[in-house]
C-alpha cells in the first residue's frame, strides 16, 4: 500500500455514492433549452437563413468546443510539473472535456452541409464557391483548397478528440478501480501513470497547441479569407483560458456544498480566481496588439476586417466585450476576497462568459450575414441554446458515470494531506 493509505481511509469513510453528481432538475433544463434551440434552428431553415444557422452553429460550438479543449489543456499542464492545487477541482475541468468529442462531431456535421451544401452551408465560407476571390493572395489560394480543408479539419478534429478520449480513458481507470475496492490495484495504477503522464505531457501539450492553432485558422479565421492573423492562435488561446476559468469558477461554488465541494478550498478558488484575472489581462493584451499592428499598417486588405465591425449591431457588442471583459473584471478581481466571495466572484465570472461569448459571435456572424438583415438575434440564441443543452448533458453524464473527486490520483492525496503547489 502506498504511503497515502491514510488519506483512502479518510475518503473511505464517506459514502462513494456521493462523489457522484446526479441532477435530474438541470437534466431536464438541458432537454429543454436543447428542444428549444434545435426548434429555433429549424425555424431559421424554414425561413432560408441558412447561413445564418449554420454560422450561429459555428460560433456557438467553438465557444463550447473551446471550453472543453482549454479543461485538458490545463489538466495536462498540471501533470506536466506535477502540480497537486488542481487536483481537487480537475475533475471538473475534465468534464468540460468530455464535450471535445461531441463538439466535433458537430463540426464533422458541418463539413458534411458544406460539401454537399445542405442548407446553403457552402456559402458561409464563401471562398469555398468562389475560388477566384483568392487569387491574388498565393499563401490563401494554396491553403484555403476546399478538399485540403475538408481533410485538414477533420484530421485535426479526429487528433483532439483521440487525445482526450485517451487521457480520460487513463485519469478515469485509477478512480473506477478506486470505487470498486480495488485500492492496491489503483494505487499501483495511479503511481504508473503519475510517471507516464509527465513524461507524455510535454508532447501532448505541443500537440494541443498545433492543432489548436491550424484548427482556428481553419474554423474561424478563414470566414475572412483575405485577412490574416499570426496572433490567431494565441489570442484564441487566451480567450479559452479566460473563458475556462470563468466557467471552472461557477461550477466550484455550484458544488460547494455538496461532499465533492469539502474537498475544495478557499485556495483552489484563490487559485482559479487568480489566474482568470491574469488571463483577463493576457487577452486584453492580445488584443490590444491586434489593432495597434493594424492601425499603423492602415492597410485596406487588414484594416476592413475591423472596420465592418464598427457598424451597427456589431460595434455595441465590441463596446460590450471591451468592459465586461477587460475593464469590469481587471478591477474587481484585484482584491483577494473577489475570487472566493459568491456574491462577489459570480457576477463577475458570468459577466466574462457572456462577454466572450459576444466575441466569438462577433467573430463569426459578420462574415456570413449583412447587417441589414440582421432582425431579432433568435438563431443565434437558438445555437446556444442547443449546444449548452449538449454541453450540460455531455457533463452530467460524465458526472453520473465518473467521481467528480480524482479519487484515484496519487497527487490529491498529497494535496490533502499537505501540499500546496
Amino acid at each position: 500500500m502506498s504511503s497515502n493509505h491514510g488519506h483512502e481511509v479518510e475518503l473511505n469513510q464517506v459514502d462513494k455514492k456521493s462523489f457522484y453528481i446526479h441532477a435530474p432538475g438541470l437534466q431536464i433544463f438541458a432537454f429543454v433549452i436543447l428542444a428549444l434551440g434545435i426548434a429555433a434552428l429549424g425555424t431559421g431553415f424554414f425561413f432560408h437563413e441558412g447561413a445564418r444557422v449554420w454560422g450561429s452553429v459555428i460560433f456557438n460550438n467553438f465557444f463550447f468546443f473551446c471550453l472543453g479543449l482549454g479543461g485538458m489543456i490545463l489538466s495536462t499542464c498540471t501533470d506536466v510539473i506535477g502540480a497537486t492545487w488542481q487536483r481537487p477541482i480537475r475533475r471538473i475541468q475534465e468534464a468540460f472535456g468530455a464535450f471535445v468529442p461531441v463538439a466535433s462531431v458537430i463540426f464533422l456535421i458541418l463539413v458534411i452541409a458544406i460539401i454537399f451544401n445542405l442548407g446553403d452551408a457552402k456559402s458561409v465560407y464563401r471562398w469555398i464557391p468562389n475560388q477566384a476571390m483568392l487569387h491574388e493572395y498565393w499563401g490563401k489560394r494554396s491553403w484555403l483548397v476546399p478538399s485540403f480543408f475538408y481533410i485538414r479539419v477533420v484530421a485535426f478534429l479526429l487528433i483532439l478528440s483521440g487525445l482526450v478520449i485517451w487521457q480520460l480513458a487513463h485519469t478515469t481507470t485509477r478512480d473506477r478501480l478506486w470505487m470498486e475496492g480495488k485500492y492496491d490495484e489503483a494505487a499501483t495504477y495511479g503511481d504508473e501513470y503519475k510517471v507516464k503522464s509527465r513524461f507524455w505531457s510535454g508532447p501532448t501539450l505541443v500537440i494541443f497547441g498545433t492543432v489548436f492553432t491550424f484548427l482556428t485558422f481553419d474554423v474561424t479565421m478563414s470566414l475572412a479569407p483575405t485577412w490574416l492573423s499570426t496572433l490567431w492562435g494565441g489570442w484564441s488561446f487566451a480567450v479559452m483560458m479566460q473563458t475556462l476559468m470563468a466557467a471552472t469558477l461557477i461550477v466550484m461554488f455550484a458544488i460547494r456544498h455538496t461532499v465533492i465541494g469539502n474537498y475544495i478550498k478557499r485556495q483552489q478558488f484563490h487559485d482559479v480566481g487568480k489566474l482568470m484575472h491574469g488571463f483577463t489581462v493576457f487577452f486584453a493584451y492580445l488584443t490590444f496588439s491586434h489593432i495597434l499592428t493594424y492601425w499603423y499598417g492602415n492597410m485596406p486588405e487588414e484594416t476592413e476586417y475591423f472596420m465592418d465591425r464598427l457598424h451597427s449591431p456589431w460595434v455595441y457588442g465590441l463596446f460590450a466585450v471591451f468592459f465586461m471583459g477587460f475593464v469590469i473584471p481587471l478591477y474587481s478581481l484585484i482584491p483577494a476576497r473577489a475570487k472566493w466571495t459568491a456574491g462577489w466572484t459570480l457576477p463577475i465570472a458570468s459577466i466574462i462568459l457572456f462577454a466572450q461569448w459576444i466575441t466569438n459571435l462577433i467573430l463569426v456572424m459578420p462574415e456570413v450575414v449583412k447587417v441589414e438583415k440582421m432582425s431579432v438575434p433568435y438563431v443565434e440564441l437558438g445555437g446556444f441554446f442547443m449546444v449548452l443543452g449538449l454541453f450540460l448533458t455531455t457533463f452530467l453524464t460524465f458526472a453520473r458515470k465518473v467521481p467528480m473527486l480524482p479519487v484515484g490520483d496519487p497527487l490529491l492525496h498529497d494535496a490533502l494531506a499537505a501540499g500546496h503547489h
